[in-house]
């Protein structure tokens, strides 16, 4: 029988500029079941709130963004996604626009994950969204330069990205595993 680890403190380590809008970290104290306490660190981003990954799908293929991440130096083809503000379909359509310059129908949410459990607070909900078929892709519609591009990938090319270790961003691996699991 699993027997839980009750926190048993915690202490703020940081918090941003914002209060707390957009990261926080914290250090818990927990009680494990043997007996020993441990200290880990917990992460908190959006306030809390349930952040979104966003499975845009026009037919059979994928939208995926190219944007410079800094935390790996590198540029990644990724799904959109981003802090939570509502609900996760409101949440998935903003985004969509905001990302792509797309507007998505049919939004469903059809899982929830933890991306990082053993650090990050947030799960996270993969919204599937239907786009039409000739809209047109304009990314960083929003206008602040986060997207660099955007495409359809159909899923033999998500496949061979993945093999070439081209596609490695572990929110869309995940968000396509669930997916696909769902799906079947």
């Amino acid at each position: 029988m699993d027997t839980e680890a009750p926190r048993m403190h915690t202490h703020t380590a940081y918090t941003d500029a914002d209060g707390g809008r957009w990261c926080e970290v914290y250090l818990d104290t927990y009680r494990l079941p043997s007996g020993a306490e441990t200290i880990r660190h917990r992460i908190r981003v959006g306030g809390g709130r349930t952040g979104v990954v966003v499975l845009a799908r026009r037919g059979d293929d994928i939208l995926l963004v190219r944007q410079w991440r800094a935390t790996i130096g590198r540029w990644a083809w990724e799904l959109p996604r981003g802090f939570g503000e509502t609900d996760p379909v409101s949440d998935a359509l903003r985004e969509l626009v905001e990302e792509a310059g797309l507007v998505g129908s049919a939004a469903v949410a059809v899982a929830y994950l933890d991306i990082d459990s053993g650090m990050l607070e947030n799960e996270v909900a993969i919204v599937e969204v239907s786009v039409q078929g000739d809209a047109p892709l304009r990314p960083g519609w929003a206008g602040d330069g986060e997207i660099a591009a955007a495409r359809w990938w159909s899923s033999d090319e998500i496949a061979k990205a993945i093999r070439a270790g081209e596609l490695r961003d572990g929110f869309t691996l995940a968000a396509l595993g669930a997916s696909n699991a769902a799906r079947s």
